[in-house]
């Protein structure tokens, strides 16, 4: 038996890719965040632990979704506590044109309750203005007035110090400000007041973001810092490895590297990000929260300008980064109106600007989306239409142009767009196939079996990639493939699209005949048709016929890819006359070193053989290798949205996994695999994936799962989506003598599993290597032991016994 690693790998920069059990839940996933923020949190503290405030004003400053909201709500309990008295309040959430607005949203608990003899050492005049400004203290004041010059200005400031002293004679008072750069002018002025003459007893804690500042708010912020009356702290973004604790529920490591990377270290914006889409259509969909992020957005874009509004919902219709040019085309303004649209937007923090000089692009995804989904519907179909037109002036690639025609800008079923919609689905087919998919379905009548067969079968091929194999299926079907139209590559996909559907007769019959009717010149095309043929072959779990495996060996394409598929293929189908014939961990090593030169663009049309390569490797119990090649092969699937391979991916990781003791892992790669499967509307491979899952909740004891890891693979390791294939895992259930199927030789029963499989005596008879008689021959007998009269029946016996299995 090979000798199998049991090293768990863990990589803490991208994720787990062996996955613990224990991760935070929804409710205590603010305790992680402030965990991540321990050393932020200490140092605040410093400040409530002293006898006598050092400094007035506790600044928490940094980007949007970096955590300074919690940060300060911590603060708040801290402070608690301790003994203080603590109010609150956020600048966003107080109506616009309201003075001193966040001030009053805070004191209003601490107020409401004061009686008169509290406030009778008040002046009338004072009181009468704090009235204006705290309407709690309407009720004791002789009238409500708001300082209608300077010098009242001044007196009501000066009150505004007094009243603040006397709420922290008692207790000391903490005022938590949140929001700070969206608060009015007012508020502002009476912060501006309280540093220069500091409240006893009292500190101010509040959150900005430096971007958004109101150019009043940053020069005094930094006045107050260059003086020591200050201390401010900086929120910097958090490193991978605390980011990714902070989630809900464990995702997969390539999924996690993908949030991550769009998070930028903002621990706020991780977690939005993974309950919007489209992160969040591969993970369960929880109870929908109050807390949607979009809302807090919303805020953002209230105070804009109609110029401001217009400039955002245009720029989220382009694709980024965007020209100020093509901006006022969508937006359907004058050039200097967008700049200055632009600059306004730029100062709200919701564009910054881009990597090359003269574009732009939002801040950050959610931002986009939120300015998308705020505009209406008809108003961004003319602005596809106007920045599709734009495009086309200026000669742009035809999928940048495609982008607009394909969100509403094909107006009229014009040639040119037309054109231009098929071009770049060609082009960007193994990138986005899902685009693709979209484009080339704009130009076809779906109503109709005519058109241009060639973009009828590439959107088959598209459909296939991006995991709608019954759709592709029906074109592939529907479409006459005949003369010059007729092309190997149809054939070869419309069988990769019945292996998915679970149509493994089927696929082979039709590969089979493929290959008999390709030109001898046709290498690489009988190159593939053989791997193709192998692939049926082993994940429906049956031996390929010794030619087959021989065909492979001769094949010397000089395609890398093609060639580590092939060698991984003959070495996973030829077992041990591969060791007679240099070694099955020699094949695999070519094959490895082959799919290791692999960069990202042409792996992205090889996934099928990094897949293949790595089942090699964990067959000679290479795991780590293994995983580390399904990982990235899942990565490039996920990025992209090749669909079609996820499940088979997945599958194959959480089967290595649950080998190595992972259970939790394992369980999360089968889930995945499961959700989709189903999407896909595969229930062949959403089967593979329960199979997995069921085994994840009854683990044997460790290295069970891999005991026949050194039989031949095609028997031991069955392909995800295997109908009836016997699990690794020994099934220790006793087998039901009722059946009589006990009494079968081994052969009979081989017979007997590929008949309920729905196979043809020809396509046993090649599955076995035996003649279609032979096999007439067995499935007499069977049916004379078991007294039988019809293949159904013997389907439903086998059936009753699991499929034979154990």
């Amino acid at each position: 038996m090979p000798h199998r690693e049991d090293t768990r790998h863990t990589d803490h920069a991208t994720g787990p890719r062996g996955l613990s059990d224990s991760r935070p839940t929804t409710a205590d996933g603010r305790a992680h965040a402030l965990h991540a923020r321990a050393r932020e949190l200490a140092a605040l503290e410093q400040v409530l632990d002293r006898d006598e405030p050092g400094v007035p004003l506790v600044e928490v400053r940094g980007d949007p979704w970096m955590g300074k909201s919690a940060l300060l709500a911590a603060l708040g309990e801290r402070a608690r506590e301790r003994g203080w008295t603590v109010a609150s309040a956020a600048a966003g959430s107080i109506p616009e044109g309201l003075p001193f607005g966040v001030f009053a949203d805070a004191l209003d608990e601490l107020l409401a309750p004061l009686g008169n003899q509290t406030v009778s050492w008040l002046s009338p005049h004072h009181l009468s203005w704090l009235a204006g400004i705290f309407p709690a203290l309407s009720w004791h004041a002789p009238a409500v007035a708001l300082p209608a010059n300077p010098c009242e200005h001044h007196h009501a400031l000066h009150a505004v110090r007094s009243l603040l002293g006397h709420l922290g004679s008692r207790d000391r008072l903490l005022l938590i400000l949140d929001d700070m750069h969206l608060a009015d002018e007012a508020s502002v002025l009476l912060l501006q007041h309280l540093l220069r003459h500091p409240a006893p007893r009292v500190v101010l804690a509040l959150a900005h973001r430096p971007r958004q500042d109101q150019q009043s708010l940053r020069i005094l912020l930094g006045e107050a810092a260059a003086a020591g009356r200050s201390a401010r702290l900086e929120l910097s973004p958090l490193p991978d490895e605390q980011l990714g604790a902070l989630l809900p529920r464990p995702l997969l490591p390539a999924r996690l590297r993908s949030l991550l990377h769009a998070s930028q270290g903002r621990p706020g914006l991780l977690r939005a990000l993974a309950l919007s889409a489209p992160w969040a259509d591969d993970v369960p969909a929880g109870p929908h929260s109050p807390a949607d992020p979009a809302m807090s957005l919303l805020r953002e874009f209230r105070g804009l300008s109609p110029l401001g509004r217009t400039v955002a919902h245009a720029a989220a219709v382009l694709q980024e980064p965007f020209d100020t040019a093509l901006l006022a085309e969508a937006a359907r303004a004058g050039e200097d109106e967008t700049r200055a649209g632009v600059d306004e937007l730029v100062r709200r923090d919701i564009l910054r600007p881009g990597a090359t000089r003269g574009t732009f692009r939002f801040r950050d995804p959610l931002v986009r989306r939120t300015a998308h989904d705020t505009a209406g519907v008809a108003w961004q179909l003319g602005a596809h239409a106007r920045a599709a037109t734009a495009l086309r002036d200026r000669a742009a690639c035809p999928a940048r142009v495609a982008w607009h025609l394909g969100h509403g800008g094909l107006t009229a079923r014009d040639g040119e767009s037309i054109r231009i919609l098929q071009e770049a689905a060609r082009s960007v087919l193994w990138q986005r196939p899902d685009r693709a998919a979209g484009w080339l379905g704009a130009t076809l009548d779906p109503r109709s079996d005519t058109g241009d067969p060639r973009q009828r079968l590439r959107l088959a091929t598209a459909l296939a990639l991006s995991g709608d194999p019954a759709g592709s299926l029906a074109l592939f079907d529907g479409t006459p493939a005949k003369g010059s139209v007729a092309h190997p590559d149809a054939e070869l996909w419309r069988a990769r699209v019945l292996r998915l559907l679970g149509r493994h007769g089927e696929a082979a019959d039709l590969l089979e005949k493929t290959a008999a009717n390709l030109t001898p010149d046709a290498h690489e095309l009988r190159a593939r048709t053989t791997a193709a043929l192998l692939e049926t072959c082993l994940e429906a779990g049956e031996r390929p016929r010794p030619a087959l495996v021989e065909d492979a060996v001769a094949v010397t394409e000089p395609d890398p890819a093609l060639r580590a598929l092939l060698l991984a293929l003959r070495a996973l189908a030829s077992g041990s006359d591969a060791a007679a014939a240099g070694g099955r961990a020699e094949l695999v090593q070519r094959a490895a070193r082959l799919a290791d030169g692999l960069g990202d663009e042409p792996a992205l049309r090889a996934l099928d053989t990094l897949y293949w390569v790595a089942r090699a490797e964990s067959a000679l119990g290479r795991d780590t290798a293994a995983l580390g090649r399904l990982e990235r092969a899942l990565d490039l699937a996920l990025r992209h949205r090749l669909r079609y391979v996820v499940p088979q991916l997945a599958v194959a990781a959480g089967r290595i996994l649950l080998a190595r003791g992972d259970t939790a892992a394992a369980g999360l790669y089968a889930d995945h695999a499961r959700r989709a499967a189903e999407r896909m509307g595969s229930g062949f491979q959403a089967e593979a994936a329960g199979r997995l899952r069921a085994r994840t909740d009854r683990p044997g004891p460790p290295g069970t799962a891999r005991a026949t890891a050194g039989r031949d693979t095609a028997q031991a390791e069955p392909e995800p989506g295997t109908a009836g294939a016997p699990e690794p895992v020994p099934d220790d259930r006793p087998a039901d003598s009722s059946t009589g199927l006990s009494r079968l030789s081994e052969r009979e029963r081989e017979i007997s599993v590929l008949v309920s499989k729905g196979r043809t005596n020809q396509q046993i008879a090649r599955a076995l290597a035996l003649s279609p008689k032979t096999v007439e021959t067995y499935l007499a007998r069977v049916f004379k032991k078991l007294t039988l009269c019809s293949r159904a029946q013997l389907a439903a016996l086998v059936g009753m016994e699991g499929g034979l299995a154990g």
